[in-house]
């Protein structure tokens, strides 16, 4: 049987899906803090006349494939988990800054005025307004992002970084079809399992910001 294996090697699959973990929770986080920073930078009124720019160079860095960021990663910092996080972290910032510039340039104008009618600093409009309207539109960016991020954390062995692509990579140098499907039913488990938690948060927010509207 294919689970055969799993069974029988439980103690280095468990190793290799924390692993995995491991690789896609680092990369993440740095992704989003970043990516909500630069988007919110990019948003403000000194800089929102560059967000169609920016914008648009985001839209069409998505297009590079995550081999490519992987080997370039692989170029300037070796082989290990080190490079691995890096070329995750560099493909997930993407959807993390496009959608976040895209949700805080999309709240209505009336509504900032009417913030600022309040006495509203810049900075509490951009946290008490424009982030929570927005907070719908970056969660899917997040969502996306965390979806890749998963997949392209695979590939990321053929560079020593680890993870459930070992089991895939191996099974197919081996000829070992019980290694590569528990390396890629736990890979696309994991991903479906994050989007479904993220995908909560996020109709959450949905039902927050139709409530305060």
């Amino acid at each position: 049987m294919i689970w055969d294996y799993a069974l029988e090697n439980s103690d280095r699959v468990i190793f290799l899906l924390l692993q995995h973990l491991g690789l896609f929770a680092v990369s993440m986080v740095l992704a989003v803090v970043t990516g909500l920073i630069l988007g919110a930078l990019v948003a403000s009124p000194v800089l929102q006349r560059y967000s169609g720019a920016v914008l648009s160079v985001s839209a069409a860095t998505q297009a590079i494939p995550p081999v490519a960021v992987i080997a370039l990663a692989f170029l300037f910092a070796g082989i290990g988990a080190l490079p691995v996080i890096l070329a995750l972290y560099l493909y997930s910032i993407v959807p993390v800054l496009f959608n976040t510039v895209s949700g805080l340039t999309s709240v209505p104008e009336a509504v900032i005025r009417a913030g600022q009618g309040m006495g509203f600093t810049e900075s509490q409009v951009l946290f008490r307004i424009r982030f929570p309207l927005a907070g719908s539109i970056i969660m899917a960016g997040i969502r996306s992002a965390a979806t890749i991020n998963i997949g392209a954390a695979t590939i990321a062995s053929i560079i020593g970084g680890g993870g459930l692509g070992d089991l895939i990579f191996m099974g197919l140098k081996l000829y070992r079809i019980d290694m590569i499907f528990v390396g890629a039913i736990l890979c696309a488990v994991l991903a479906l399992a994050v989007d479904l938690i993220l995908a909560l948060f996020q109709r959450s927010l949905h039902r927050w910001e139709e409530a305060g509207a």
